[in-house]
């Protein structure tokens, strides 16, 4: 009985090594080839006759394969797992050796246990290609996208201008609303906005920008929202529509989002949190379908802490945040915005002027607190003005002295008084005032006193307003 069973135990053993669908091999403490299945004849492109009883080493050297894993088991007395390839058949394998020693630590047996993983390895070629493409359409599309700028005056020769425009894509692509538009003046809030809104599914719907600082509180309440007839004195007996159902579809762009009036930032919190809005004089709200972009020049955290801006709001307009960069801290597109526009005015006023290294040395240097729209005016009215082709003595006798002298601030010594002092920082804040503002009213505002104070102070500190517009 105890025959019989060791030899059905065997029968299943046999037809266990028989039927695997991994290859399996078994080679003595030599490494001559005891045993292998049909799968680890078909997996090696081997036969089994011809290589049973034979040593591994020799499979090496006939080039049958091109590594032996039972010879590195031998060696390093050790697991060992390698990929292998066999001229002889399609396959990569991943092998796996395991000694078996007997009771003394020696090596009795090596087990090799062998997988095809030529699907996965196709696979995994089949997918780093597929990325590659991907990154290779991506990275042209972008380039594409970029030189397209070019034809509407937006230049991303800097890596931080590169990644507002491509943020700026994705938003377009999406279609995202609520986006807001932080920069400095002149630094193309409005460009980069009809930017995301021609890239955009709805680039065919209408695109309409308004600048909130230009209106007072009633009309612009009136322009952005509408009024029905008779709501008002001197209101159109028809009533009108507001901007935002104007923009039904498209992008309406609120440029200076930041002076807006309370009043005006209550309606529009309704607005963007209800997706409707209420005429001046109406009953019933009307639905509204459009991408709302904001943009300002003002850090909209101090307006809130100041209490002149929303909180609230200041969650809903920026839940997607694009930031373009001064053009001082971007000096790489300095030379292609020159480019751009000394093409554009020698067309317009029909001159062939031309610069140098010379101004092109004064250009880059220039901090351009009026950041691109003051680089704009520079070229035009040295093109203007300038009476030979080149433009180079003209712009470097205007951008040498960077600012007047008058408006350079007083140097701190090292023994001054407190007075001296208090007297060099309002020096050096007027002179913050007189560059980015371009009235006394908005200097007022910058600065938080009066303007009667601002007119006071700029007077006795010998300081006026720089027009950069």
């Amino acid at each position: 009985m105890k025959d019989d069973a060791s030899q059905m135990t065997m029968k299943y053993l046999q037809t266990i090594f028989d039927r695997s669908a991994d290859g399996l091999m078994i080679c003595d403490a030599d490494g001559i080839i005891l045993k292998l299945n049909r799968a680890a004849e078909v997996l090696n492109g081997v036969k089994i006759s011809e290589v049973l009883g034979k040593d591994v080493r020799a499979l090496v050297k006939e080039r049958r394969i091109n590594r032996s894993v039972t010879q590195e088991v031998l060696e390093t007395k050790r697991q060992v797992s390698v990929v292998q390839t066999t001229p002889g058949s399609k396959y990569m394998l991943l092998v796996t050796g395991t000694p078996v020693f007997d009771d003394q630590h020696n090596i009795v047996f090596v087990v090799v246990n062998e997988r095809d993983i030529s699907l996965i390895e196709s696979m995994r070629k089949q997918l780093a290609f597929a990325r590659q493409e991907s990154e290779k359409i991506k990275d042209e599309l972008t380039e594409l996208t970029l030189l397209e700028l070019k034809d509407n005056n937006i230049v991303a020769e800097s890596d931080s201008m590169k990644h507002t425009l491509r943020l700026a894509l994705k938003l377009s692509a999406i279609k995202a609303s609520n986006i807001l538009i932080q920069g400095e003046s002149g630094t193309g809030k409005g460009l980069l906005a009809k930017f995301i809104h021609q890239h955009g599914s709805g680039s065919k719907k209408p695109f309409i920008q308004i600048n909130c600082a230009a209106l007072p509180e009633n009309l612009l309440e009136a322009e952005l929202f509408g009024y029905e007839k008779g709501a008002f004195t001197g209101a159109s007996e028809k009533g009108k529509l507001g901007l935002f159902e104007l923009a039904c579809g498209g992008t309406i762009f609120l440029d200076e989002i930041g002076e807006m009036s309370m009043g005006v930032q209550a309606k529009l919190l309704k607005c963007l949190d209800d997706h409707e809005i209420m005429p001046i004089g109406g009953i019933t709200p009307k639905k509204i379908d459009c991408s709302i972009i904001a943009a300002t020049n003002r850090n909209l955290d101090d307006r809130t802490l100041n209490k002149k801006f929303r909180l609230d709001l200041l969650h809903r307009l920026n839940t997607f945040t694009l930031s373009i960069p001064p053009l001082r801290n971007r000096p790489e597109d300095i030379l292609e915005l020159v480019r751009i526009y000394l093409k554009k005015y020698n067309k317009l006023y029909n001159r062939r002027a031309k610069i140098g290294y010379k101004a092109f040395g004064s250009l880059q240097v220039y901090d351009f607190p009026g950041n691109v729209r003051e680089l704009i005016n520079i070229i035009k009215q040295a093109i203007v003005m300038c009476d030979g082709r080149s433009l180079d003595d003209y712009l470097v006798k205007a951008l040498n002295p960077i600012m007047p002298a008058k408006l350079k601030a007083m140097p701190m010594k090292e023994h001054t008084t407190l007075a001296d002092k208090i007297w060099a920082i309002e020096n050096e804040m007027l002179i913050q005032a007189s560059i980015k503002c371009r009235t006394t009213r908005e200097a007022a505002i910058f600065l938080g006193i009066s303007q009667p104070s601002v007119v006071r102070k700029f007077k006795n500190h010998g300081i006026s307003i720089i027009k950069n517009q």
